[in-house]
């Protein structure tokens, strides 16, 4: 396969769960930079929370963040594109997710919002929120009720909203929310990153998009900036916001510890995220071996002295 762009999502595909990058896993990405790909991580984090895993791509690689809301430089951070959620049903959502009892989380374009996030209401945050914002460089902004003119203040700025909390009590507001706003905006709640645990926390995370943000939009758009075709993408992930990267790339991988409905829609698979699946599949993908079909996923891992990410 001729080089092209290969997109890795972060989070149990290039993460160990310990949120690391193994060394293996960046020895691979640098080989695959030098034979002439383009690297870029595609991640429901948002640029600024990624902060400790960008250095293993190249300062000017793209960096899609937020689910496929945003369009990044990875090495600065600067906001090439954003896919946004429409200003008045952003307010009318989180006014909905506070009537359930929770508050509601503002995810907005910081290079236009001045800060991270909006909380809406005066539940107590979940708190795997509380730890998420106490580990990474992102601010915020409290607001008990939506000022007047709140449609104004987020305009063109929201690119996700949605809530966390226990999955027994995430699922309810889902399906109440995608009922009602479904039509119109893409929703889904799955296993949040806690403190504890990297895949398969009992903390869910309700997120509502816009219907036009997902990862293989902005993996598109990324190899159009960069002159690749689109045939030519190659996307790892494990996740549910990766369902789409991995079902519409030409080559699309799925990590051994992938949600099942990724690894029935995937291609081909290789290891899981604690045993270098990411180097796995790079380095079949360097050498011919990756092609539709192939399985690395019982691929024995090597660990050599890992770095934090």
């Amino acid at each position: 396969m001729l080089p092209g762009l290969l997109v890795t999502d972060l989070d149990g595909t290039l993460l160990d769960r310990r949120g690391r990058v193994s060394e293996r896993n960046r020895a691979a990405l640098s080989a695959a930079r030098a034979a002439g790909w383009h690297v870029a991580i595609a991640t429901g984090r948002t640029w600024a929370e990624s902060h400790r895993a960008t250095d293993c791509v190249a300062e000017d690689a793209l960096f899609i963040g937020a689910g496929g809301a945003s369009l990044h430089w990875a090495g600065s951070g600067e906001v090439i594109a954003t896919e946004t959620v429409d200003a008045r049903l952003a307010v009318e959502i989180a006014h909905a997710i506070v009537d359930t009892g929770h508050r509601a989380h503002l995810l907005l374009d910081a290079s236009r919002a001045g800060h991270d996030y909006v909380f809406l209401g005066t539940a107590e945050l979940d708190p795997a929120t509380r730890w998420w914002l106490s580990e990474h460089p992102v601010t915020s902004r409290d607001w008990v009720a939506a000022p007047e003119g709140a449609n104004e203040v987020v305009a063109d700025r929201v690119l996700r909203v949605g809530t966390i909390g226990a999955s027994d009590e995430i699922a309810p507001v889902a399906h109440g929310i995608e009922a009602r706003f479904g039509g119109s905006l893409a929703v889904r709640h799955w296993s949040a990153l806690t403190a504890e645990e990297a895949v398969g926390s009992r903390t869910h995370m309700l997120e509502v998009f816009s219907p036009r943000a997902d990862k293989w939009s902005m993996a598109c758009a990324a190899a159009d900036r960069l002159g690749v075709a689109r045939d030519r993408i190659v996307a790892l992930g494990d996740g549910l916001n990766d369902l789409e990267l991995i079902r519409n790339a030409p080559l699309g991988v799925a990590m051994a510890n992938a949600d099942a409905r990724i690894l029935g829609i995937a291609a081909a698979r290789t290891a899981s995220h604690d045993a270098d699946g990411v180097a796995v599949a790079v380095e079949a993908l360097l050498d011919g071996r990756l092609v539709r079909g192939w399985d690395g996923s019982s691929a024995g891992a090597v660990h050599p002295r890992e770095t934090t990410a």
